[in-house]
């Protein structure tokens, strides 16, 4: 891990990196610094470099001359750190006002970035306005320790679930909570009353998205971050339940997770090295048989327009056979790599041996059966659905 200052528009910038290889910036929300993520940055594993940073007004950070908050401001910042760090498209991963931050960042650089994570997130922040301004009002009144320890600490962003799971939960919290300053958090909490409405704008963002809530957060609501999820131009949610907002640290073994599935599936790119392959659903084939060219093509972004796959391998013994089924929401691809087999498509029985490579159309009952005293063994792969589940599974009669 490195620990870096990096100074960008008249402020200088509390900055981590850890690991190599595809970039993963984590940007923490309200009241919060880099420590929200203790729990995860060392756990997605290896091929990634996550970079971690104290927002302007918040953690570490100090502002060398003020400058109002926003949204747009934060994603200025954004943009400049990652230039001075050298970093190019990466995965943004935001939790509540840094999910906001990290959807104001792809707006306004359509390509900036590979993929989004938002927890906890609501596309229009200026839904948390009555309790921001409450919250600030308090603060200018009794202090900010004092508002810590009669008011936030009544109603900690936690569900009683986490809560009673792990009490520590609220000590963590409010000791990295405290270490902001009164006046920085009290601006955070107006930017955000005023934040603007991202909402209408959500289309426009094309990067795949995943939208993790928590089922049951009381400040960014479940059903608006699923909204959000559905008004994206790739966008998925994913509830976690009996968890309130702040679920880097109340479920941080799930957000893991859920997260490096997402990112191994939407990805294009791993460690510099393509890692999806799409099969072209056309198949190369000629008029007087199933085998020919299969047409694959390297996938190095969303903007291609080509589809994920799911892909594997199985073997088959000597006269061992995969029952007759079909595929109702993906076309499959079967390459023989050894041994020698028959396989059915629809009315056709066609003799299949290494090197053989086989294209069925979606919703076409087949089944193979090895026939060679070796075990057949095949790679398949479906185009136009990420995993098997989506393909869908129908097994038919003989």
């Amino acid at each position: 891990m490195t620990e870096q200052r990096v100074v960008v528009d008249s402020c200088e910038f509390r900055v981590e990196v850890v690991g190599e290889g595809i970039p993963v910036v984590l940007v923490h929300g309200l009241g919060a610094s880099s420590v929200l993520w203790n729990r995860i940055r060392d756990s997605l594993g290896p091929g990634y470099q996550v970079v971690l940073l104290d927002l302007r007004g918040a953690g570490e950070t100090r502002e060398l001359e003020r400058k109002e908050l926003s949204l747009e401001t934060w994603a200025d910042d954004l943009a400049g750190l990652l230039a001075a760090l050298g970093i190019e498209r990466p995965v943004l991963v935001g939790h509540s006002l840094g999910a906001s931050i990290a959807l104001k960042y792809a707006l306004s650089h359509p390509d900036g970035a590979r993929a989004l994570v938002l927890i906890a997130a609501d596309a229009n922040l200026s839904n948390l306005a009555p309790r921001m301004l409450t919250a600030s009002e308090l603060i200018d009144r009794v202090g900010f320790d004092a508002w810590v320890a009669e008011h936030w600490s009544k109603n900690p962003p936690f569900s009683a679930a986490s809560l009673e799971r792990e009490p520590e939960l609220l000590e963590e919290y409010r000791s990295m909570l405290l270490r902001n300053d009164q006046a920085g958090y009290v601006r955070q909490c107006l930017a955000i009353a005023h934040a603007e409405d991202l909402a209408d704008r959500l289309g426009d963002v094309r990067q795949p998205a995943l939208v993790i809530v928590g089922g049951s957060d009381d400040r960014t609501l479940p059903e608006h971050g699923r909204k959000l999820a559905s008004r994206l131009a790739d966008g998925r949610a994913l509830e976690i339940p009996d968890v309130g907002h702040t679920l880097p640290l109340e479920a941080s073994e799930e957000v893991v997770s859920t997260v490096r599935a997402f990112l191994d599936e939407a990805l294009a790119e791993r460690n510099g090295r393509t890692g999806v392959l799409r099969a072209d659903t056309t198949p190369r084939n000629s008029r007087e048989g199933p085998f020919g060219h299969l047409d694959v093509r390297w996938v190095v972004g969303a903007h291609t327009g080509a589809s994920l796959i799911s892909f594997g391998q199985s073997t088959y013994p000597s006269g061992a056979t995969h029952e007759n089924h079909h595929h109702p929401n993906a076309e499959e691809v079967v390459m023989v790599v050894q041994g020698r087999g028959t396989q059915i498509v629809g009315d056709d029985a066609l003799d299949v041996e290494p090197g053989d490579i086989c294209f069925i159309p979606r919703s076409t009952p087949h089944r193979i059966t090895g026939t060679s005293e070796e075990d057949l063994v095949i790679l398949w792969a479906f185009g136009g659905a990420a995993s098997i589940e989506q393909a869908g599974y129908v097994p038919l009669p003989d």
